[in-house]
């Protein structure tokens, strides 16, 4: 073994003995689910904060048992020798250069969602985790619901057979209104950075990514082509979209068949996933399953197996699992590239009108 990979690895075995001391950049809404988190979980410290707002920065620190270094410039908290491990909080078009600064200074990093807001940003992530040894997890929380792990359980369980299509709706309400103003150089127009392509990247991006993570997870085949539509019908003043429909066909023969709303308050979210030998479908709370033969009856969930935590707390427990084993994340980019390219190719198919294949992604 060379000296440089002894004093490295020597250096991780003496990390992964003490908690793992971390830094937060971005305090916003997202930061409370985190920070309650880590609080619920005991098992790492809190040293660094970084936001632009230092009344964040210092609110943040009261919950904390004892104050961070607090840095307006998160590049400072990155530098900062005491942080081992980075949880980067903030809009989508800031992930790209912050994990990869991150990743460059030796820090693991827990990175929230999306990876990056285009294929070759995510791209750059992946090659940089490989390429440092570091490990990366990006926050796609939702695996750790309740809801998802049940379908799961169902699906991974055979009873459906061969899962031939999914159908997935998620009609909401307009986002947060105190969500964060983002200042446009160009314009000087202040509105949600949500509203933003340059900043969100596309609404199938910043929310219909969990949806399309929990298809991805069932249905465990590669995109092979997809068909989109959308566009802004209802509110003025954005640029990314308040409604959109999305075909998906698998390599494994499965189907997806995908509708996005923003203004549908009330509307809520459903799954209905049909297979050659059942259909499973959520009825007044239950999962109920529907046999080609026979009657309809309980999907028969085995609740010993579900998440018995709040989704945060399961996800940092198994992240900082990661960090101390040295093994790659289930959250890691590889898991995250995969609806994230969904919603790429919504993008790509909608605004080049046309079909977009594996190829776009090769």
């Amino acid at each position: 073994m060379h000296r440089r990979e002894f004093l490295l690895s020597t250096a991780l075995a003496a990390q992964a003995a003490e908690p793992p001391k971390v830094g937060i950049i971005g305090l916003g809404l997202r930061a409370g689910a985190h920070l309650d988190a880590l609080r619920q979980l005991g098992d790492a410290q809190v040293v660094a904060l970084s936001d632009l707002d230092s009344a964040r920065m210092a609110k943040a620190n009261q919950g904390l048992p004892a104050p961070a270094a607090t840095y307006t410039d998160y590049r400072e908290l990155i530098r900062d020798r005491n942080v081992q491990v980075v949880v980067i909080i903030t809009p989508g078009y800031l992930h790209h250069q912050m994990t990869l600064e991150a990743l460059r200074a030796g820090k693991d990093v827990l990175v929230e969602k999306p990876l990056a807001n285009t294929y070759a940003q995510a791209l750059d992530i992946q090659r940089e985790a490989r390429r440092t040894g570091r490990i990366v997890a990006v926050g796609m929380q939702r695996r750790y619901f309740r809801n998802d792990a049940e379908y799961q359980q169902v699906v991974d369980s055979g009873a459906l057979g061969p899962v031939r299509l999914i159908t997935y709706w998620d009609f909401r309400g307009d986002w947060n209104p105190s969500t964060w103003q983002y200042t446009d150089p160009a314009t000087g127009r202040r509105t949600s950075w949500r509203w933003l392509k340059k900043t969100a990247g596309s609404s199938e991006l910043e929310y219909s990514i969990h949806s399309l993570a929990m298809v991805t997870n069932m249905v465990k085949a590669p995109l092979q082509r997809l068909a989109a539509s959308g566009g802004v019908v209802h509110y003025a003043g954005r640029e990314t979209r308040d409604v959109s429909a999305i075909i998906v066909d698998f390599a494994s023969g499965a189907r997806l068949n995908y509708s996005f709303s923003c203004f549908a308050p009330g509307g809520g979210s459903g799954c209905i996933v049909i297979g050659d030998e059942a259909t499973l479908r959520r009825e007044q709370g239950r999962l109920m399953l529907y046999p080609r033969a026979g009657k309809p009856r309980p999907a028969g969930i085995d609740a010993s197996l579900l998440p018995g935590e709040d989704p945060e707390v399961l996800m940092y427990r198994e992240f900082f699992r990661s960090v101390r084993q040295r093994t790659p994340s289930v959250l890691a980019p590889e898991a995250a590239l995969e609806p994230s390219k969904i919603a790429y190719g919504a993008e790509l198919s909608i605004t080049e009108n046309r079909i977009v294949t594996a190829q776009d992604f090769a």
